[in-house]
């Protein structure tokens, strides 16, 4: 029993440090957005950062105009860190 406790702790704890080093590698380009994790995330994975006709706004967007698949490293990315 006083195994299988440690097991648990040892993986709950790896998992939690795991997530936040994720977490702190937030791309420089990302750092004024609002969602700098789903920022980081899309320019790892193919998507950019552009703005929207008449809108000085910048915006992040996961994938490409003209896809039609959806960009699943994104979404995996996302799930890393937990945010889907």
């Amino acid at each position: 029993m006083l195994d299988i406790v440690k097991f648990i702790t040892v993986s709950v704890a790896f998992w939690l440090f795991a997530t936040s080093a994720d977490a702190q590698r937030i791309s420089p380009r990302c750092m004024t957005m609002r969602d700098k994790i789903g920022c980081t995330c899309a320019l790892e994975n193919g998507g950019g950062i552009g703005r929207r006709a008449g809108s000085d706004r910048r915006r992040w967007y996961s994938k490409r105009a003209g896809q039609r698949h959806v960009n699943e490293a994104f979404v995996q990315c996302m799930v890393r860190n937990g945010r889907v």
